[in-house]
């Protein structure tokens, strides 16, 4: 058989994976051992050291994977750099998000909230910051910004993230395109015209 079309590597990487996750539903990542993972997926030390170095690698390598199909499925693309963002077209963007971690979330679960690893934490917001690097890169060149662009991305990065475990941790009540929406106009119409109050003009 030709190794390439092989198809037992890719299901032991699919066993020991879930067999990593179902663990991490009872015990910290810290007190996991190959030996739990490899009995649990009833393969042998062997088959695991054949695709991993240790958990930790294992951990790296399913982490990089999930964060490059987050990278690609919010990648914001086709925008015109002197069109100003309404809250369709962040909607838009915004959705994508809320599937893809609809679609992934034994994963999202059990990263943020049942054993929150803080490296993944920090590749999550770095993966959602990069991607808003880029993009302000293409539309904000020529503007002069109110706020630090830094501390900014930290503002909504942090806030999408609380939003996201609120969202997860409550069984996710709301549709994607529903979460889509609300993030959208809190984040077109900031935080004071979201909550209510009139816009407040700059004086003249």
């Amino acid at each position: 058989m030709n190794p390439s079309r092989d198809p037992r590597p890719k299901r032991s990487r699919e066993r020991i994976t879930t067999e990593l996750f179902r663990l991490l539903e009872h015990h910290s990542f810290s007190t996991i051992t190959v030996k739990m993972l490899t009995d649990g997926a009833h393969i042998n030390r062997s088959t695991f050291y054949a695709h991993y170095k240790d958990k930790y690698d294992l951990l790296d390598q399913i982490v990089d994977e999930q964060m490059t199909t987050l990278a690609e499925a919010i990648r914001i693309t086709g925008g015109q750099p002197s069109e100003p963002p309404t809250v369709e077209r962040v909607s838009r963007y915004f959705a994508r998000l809320f599937i893809h971690i609809e679609q992934n979330e034994r994963f999202y679960r059990t990263m943020l909230l049942q054993v929150p690893i803080k490296t993944f934490i920090s590749r999550f917001l770095d993966t959602l910051k990069e991607n808003y690097r880029l993009a302000f890169r293409e539309t904000t060149t020529n503007i002069s910004m109110l706020v630090d662009r830094d501390l900014l991305l930290n503002y909504v990065i942090g806030g999408q993230l609380g939003l996201l475990m609120s969202w997860l941790r409550n069984n996710r009540p709301y549709s994607s395109e529903y979460m889509a929406n609300q993030l959208s106009q809190m984040i077109v119409f900031g935080t004071v015209e979201s909550i209510g109050f009139p816009k407040v003009l700059p004086e003249q």
